[in-house]
């Protein structure tokens, strides 16, 4: 074992990262290590360059590539500047998608996660729920009930359930990676349900709702276990669309 040589293989000459990207990771790593904290505004484009010592472009396209990332907001003007974002649901999912478009995740690892999240946003919520948080979930599944037979308006209030449960959770790490993994759920969802005739729509649209309904009962019971049962019937129905 260890032996064994990789034939085939190609590899190209090793270069020197670019300056864009060591200026990137410097700001990343002040960013992460809360160095520098959301609303916090960078010095200016030519202050960075003469403190990195390199060109302007390069620091330009070092912000640049720091904005994708949702990292930082790049204000123009004269009052402009980089100013630091908080973590947000772009900066966490933007890998996460080239990781399923690519292969390195598959659709089962996919869903057999999703029905992890699920379960501990249905167990957090039924212990940790207000009533304010009972009426955002009640107002949104009135309005999925009357859009059932709308595909398209009723996966909107699909998404939105799940986010209404995740904030009853009241975990901030839950409400963020139950954002990521509902989304990246949803598009592999569509994407296989997608030539289903009109009909078998309305009917996983119904199912559905019901157990988006079973789901809100348990919570309202502060009932954890069967919130979790409910989910596992929720599950069942989007692992039989993409199956």
């Amino acid at each position: 074992m260890g032996d064994t040589q990789a034939s085939g293989l190609c590899f190209q000459p090793a270069t020197t990262m670019r300056a864009s990207e060591v200026i990137y990771d410097q700001i990343y790593q002040k960013i992460a290590s809360g160095d520098l904290r959301p609303g916090d505004t960078l010095p200016s484009e030519r202050e960075l360059a003469e403190q990195f010592r390199r060109s302007r472009p390069s620091v330009r396209e070092a912000l640049r590539m720091l904005q994708q990332d949702g990292l930082l907001k790049i204000n123009v003007g004269s009052a402009g500047g980089a100013v630091v974002q908080s973590i947000s649901l772009k900066t966490v999912e933007a890998p996460l998608k080239k990781l399923v478009e690519i292969g390195a995740i598959n659709l089962e690892d996919l869903v057999e996660y999703r029905h992890i999240n699920d379960r501990g946003c249905a167990r957090l919520a039924a212990v940790h729920r207000t009533e304010e948080d009972i009426r955002a979930m009640q107002q949104i599944l009135d309005a999925a009930e009357a859009n059932i037979c709308t595909p398209k308006s009723f996966q909107q209030y699909d998404i939105a359930f799940h986010t209404a449960l995740a904030k009853a959770s009241h975990n901030d790490l839950a409400l963020l990676i139950n954002d990521v993994i509902v989304g990246l759920n949803t598009d592999a969802f569509l994407q296989a349900i997608q030539n289903y005739p009109v009909e078998r729509h309305q009917q996983i649209n119904r199912e559905i709702f019901e157990s988006h309904s079973a789901i809100l009962k348990a919570v309202i019971k502060g009932d954890p276990d069967e919130a979790d049962q409910c989910v596992d019937e929720m599950i069942g129905v989007f692992q039989s669309c993409i199956s």
